[in-house]
């Protein structure tokens, strides 16, 4: 069977929990930035919600082909499904690299391009994608993403330096960011889950001397996922609050009557009390 590398048989099978959760988060933070950029209409959160989506098919299809290879039931069920479909193999072919391979290959240009579309991002340029030059210049890093990925599938080092060097300036990028926000806490916390994330590709690189390495990799990605969501909870919570604040809800007359109404349904009758007559004198003649 076709693996990119070697991991620590003790810890098959609890990648995949790591990776569960990472695909969670990235989802998560996907769906907040679409519901950000649904309020606010900047398109800087439209692409941050695209590139989570990206990340997390990339996990899916890492967890699907390793799913595969740890698991011999899933194997046979998935080529009891394949050969009806592509038939016996042919001279010289073999459908379960080819199948291997595609999958990985999946992962590794969503991966890729999630992580340039939020280098792109990071780099707080007004207008930023808008350009036709600039817009034009993604044919050629798609070009580039596909003949890296398909390398990447012979030597999987490829992928994890690429990764490394576009998450590197990815980091540049967010401690100017930090630093022209007088060091906000927010500020600050973005760049730390990308400097995580940055560590986890520098531990997968170096796999093939150390397998342990994998393990490292896997913790620091669940940490920068982790970070990031509470990060972008608590933006989202402020940009709440902010527009609520200058958009109050306008009155509606329809429902105010009907509150009103049920309010004067529940409201408590006030008992008066009607004070007595004093009793007059009786004054004799």
């Amino acid at each position: 069977m076709f693996r990119l590398f070697y991991t620590p048989d003790w810890f098959n099978g609890l990648d995949l929990v790591f990776d569960t959760v990472s695909l969670f988060i990235a989802l998560l933070i996907a769906a907040y930035s679409w519901r950000l950029y649904r309020i606010h209409q900047e398109n800087k959160y439209g692409y941050f919600s695209f590139a989570f989506i990206l990340i997390g098919l990339a996990f899916a299809a890492k967890m699907v082909m390793a799913g595969l290879l740890y698991y011999a039931p899933l194997r046979n069920a998935a080529t009891a499904v394949l050969i009806p479909v592509v038939g016996k193999a042919a001279t010289g072919i073999n459908y379960s690299q080819l199948f291997f391979r595609t999958g990985f290959f999946v992962s590794m240009v969503t991966m890729l391009g999630a992580w340039l579309l939020l280098f792109f991002v990071s780099q707080k340029k007004e207008g930023r994608l808008k350009r036709y030059y600039e817009v034009s210049q993604i044919a050629l890093f798609v070009y580039l993403l596909l003949l890296i990925s398909i390398v990447s599938n012979f030597k999987y080092q490829v992928f994890y330096l690429t990764s490394s060097v576009i998450l590197g300036m990815t980091v540049l990028n967010y401690y100017k960011n930090f630093l022209n926000t007088d060091r906000n806490r927010n500020a600050w916390r973005v760049m730390l889950a990308f400097l995580l994330f940055l560590f986890a590709n520098f531990a997968f690189i170096f796999v093939f001397i150390f397998p342990g390495l994998y393990v490292l990799g896997e913790i620091f990605m669940v940490a920068g996922f982790l970070v990031l969501l509470k990060t972008y909870a608590q933006i989202q919570q402020g940009k709440m609050k902010l527009f609520a604040s200058q958009n109050p809800k306008k009155r509606d007359p329809v429902r105010d009557s009907v509150r009103d109404r049920v309010d004067s349904v529940n409201r408590k009758p006030v008992k008066h009390k009607v004070p007595f007559p004093k009793p007059r004198k009786m004054v004799a003649n």
